[in-house]
């Protein structure tokens, strides 16, 4: 009877002091540093369980049940009970992309919750509004956060964020020499964060008329600054004129007068006619006369 007895007061005692923890049905992540320790009641859970179940939430994304989180703690010996069933995880980045029409090539780059934690839980039915009024998508935009409880009470608060403007670039997939050609299949097409005063290579198109002019390495987003445009004009060689306007269009050649890199203005003397033109170099041998 007295084995009963302790093996029972034993059980009781493992019982009372299991690990229960209850989170938020929604969690929404608005910065970086979210301590999401504030949003978790415990019971009987050491401090390294509770630590280790924020950093898990604030780590993913859409929803993760609370079997699944079970499953995690029982690996390592540990007795956790969690409710509810199902939590689902929100990166506020994410809200503010369905929610704001952002221009072209700009995104979130970070945010922060001004006097306020960085992370929002949200009840069932409750809602979040995001508004950025008079916007202009640099740094430090105040962004009005509207918490709409499902019982009726709201509350606001501001979050400072900061966009970045992505644009089109493309990073070399191997080394390669100064004064070569690069060929675009070299080349691998991304979306990077513009650089400020950094002449990116965004299109492709004229890069035939381009000589590296040094060696460039494996990994490397190709730069304005890494090319030296080749003379498609030479002086003292045949050089074909197209004059042109929304009427009319004339071809015709010349001799060129000096040597000219795409866009560069040369002059091409025409000897049988006597006349000189003035045009833009828009290909090998050939100037654009606009009139």
């Amino acid at each position: 009877m007295k084995l009963v007895l302790i093996l029972a007061s034993l059980l009781f005692s493992g019982i009372a002091l299991a690990c229960e923890m209850a989170l938020p049905h929604h969690l929404v992540i608005i910065g970086d540093n979210a301590d999401l320790r504030s949003a978790i009641h415990h019971q009987n859970c050491p401090e390294e369980t509770v630590n280790e179940i924020t950093q898990i939430l604030g780590s993913v994304e859409g929803k993760i049940t609370a079997p699944q989180l079970v499953t995690m703690f029982r690996i390592k010996n540990q007795d956790v009970r969690i409710e509810p069933s199902v939590i689902q995880i929100q990166q506020f980045k994410q809200i503010v992309r369905d929610q704001l029409i952002l221009p072209p090539g700009v995104q979130m780059k970070s945010s922060e919750a001004i006097n306020a934690q960085n992370f929002i839980a949200l009840a069932p039915g409750d809602r979040l509004e995001v508004q950025c009024i008079g916007c202009l998508y640099g740094t430090g935009q105040p962004l009005n956060v509207n918490h709409m409880g499902f019982d009726g009470n709201n509350r606001t608060l501001t979050v400072r964020a900061d966009f970045k403007k992505m644009v089109k670039a493309y990073r070399l997939t191997s080394f390669m020499p100064a004064f070569a050609d690069v060929p675009k299949d070299v080349l691998k097409e991304e979306y990077v964060e513009s650089i400020p005063h950094t002449d990116l290579i965004t299109n492709l198109d004229n890069l035939k008329f381009y000589k590296l002019n040094k060696p460039v390495k494996t990994g490397e987003l190709l730069k304005m600054s890494d090319l030296n445009a080749i003379n498609l004009v030479k002086a003292g060689l045949k050089t074909e004129v197209v004059i042109e306007n929304s009427l009319v269009r004339i071809k015709t050649d010349g001799i060129s007068r000096s040597n000219g890199t795409l866009g560069e203005v040369v002059e091409v003397f025409h000897p049988q006619k006597n006349k000189k033109y003035q045009g833009k170099v828009v290909d090998i041998n050939k100037v654009l006369v606009e009139l």
